[in-house]
């Protein structure tokens, strides 16, 4: 059903809602009590989820975050900047519940999780952040941590729109809003945040529709240094670091440590639904 990936582990999460996992077992964040390796998918124990229905997963860094039907959060793995969001700096060796006030009590829909913060969109529209802010990945207009979710900004911040979904980047943060725009904030360079330019944005800022061909944006992805978007039409759109070029045409000369500041449509692709990120270009 689903596939999350951090650094050096892997998350499995089956039809059933069970959630599986595999990798680097440092600081727990495979969720088995322990800090083994594992080198084939191994069960996490249901009774950790207390039950719940698991319906999805995310891999940071060294985290791993899981969110019930119910819209309850669970969090494991290393917690050395409050990414975990329970007001302290332990590591979890095993999923482990948010506590229900932490999101300002509302239903969470979806998770997402970056080298060391984490993100979650409310039932509500709202985004909620913790963890660390040092090139100001938490949308919350500073470079401090967090280390219980802080809501991202008022009603006025998306200009008043609910946000659909999110995407964390190693150091980078992306929403999708219900009006199909993109919105970009963190760490900017190689040009990450899609603004053309490598500057670092401490809020949340939307990224001109005239480089989609103002056509609406329905899902996004973030990488270590690259960022990807699909519009309503299924035209998928990358940006940032270029190191390692894929499916580029023999005569093209780019250097490859060129970094790509402006967003490119693919189009040897199409009808695309859903993506899948990874930790390098």
């Amino acid at each position: 059903m689903m596939v999350a990936c951090g650094n050096n582990h892997t998350l499995v999460l089956t039809i059933a809602g069970s959630v599986w996992s595999c990798g680097e077992g440092g600081s727990g964040r495979l969720g088995h009590g322990d800090e083994s390796d594992q080198l084939l998918l191994t069960l996490v124990v249901e009774e950790r989820f207390k039950d719940a229905q698991i319906v999805m997963v995310a891999a940071g860094g060294s985290q791993s975050v899981a969110l019930g039907a119910e819209g309850r959060v669970w969090t494991w793995g290393w917690n050395g900047y409050g990414q975990l969001g329970h007001n302290d700096n332990q590591n979890r060796l095993v999923p482990t519940l948010m506590a229900g006030e932490a999101l300002g009590g509302a239903t969470a829909v979806v998770v997402a999780a970056g080298e060391m913060h984490t993100v979650a969109v409310m039932i509500d529209g709202a985004l909620w952040a913790w963890g660390n802010g040092v090139y100001g990945q938490l949308g919350l207009g500073d470079v401090k941590d967090r280390l219980v979710p802080a809501r991202v900004g008022g009603r006025e911040v998306f200009n008043g729109v609910q946000v659909l979904m999110a995407a964390c980047g190693d150091w980078h943060t992306l929403a999708v809003t219900k009006a199909g725009d993109l919105w970009s904030w963190g760490e900017g360079e190689d040009g990450v945040l899609g603004h053309n330019n490598a500057n670092d944005r401490l809020v949340p800022t939307q990224v001109e529709a005239q480089h989609f061909g103002h056509a609406k944006i329905v899902s996004a992805a973030a990488g270590e240094s690259h960022s990807e978007a699909i519009t309503e039409h299924g035209a998928l759109y990358t940006w940032g670091m270029g190191t390692y070029p894929q499916e580029k045409g023999e005569d093209e000369d780019e250097d490859e440590d060129e970094e790509d500041n402006e967003q490119e449509q693919v189009k040897f692709l199409e009808n695309i639904t859903s993506l899948m990120w990874g930790c390098y270009d």
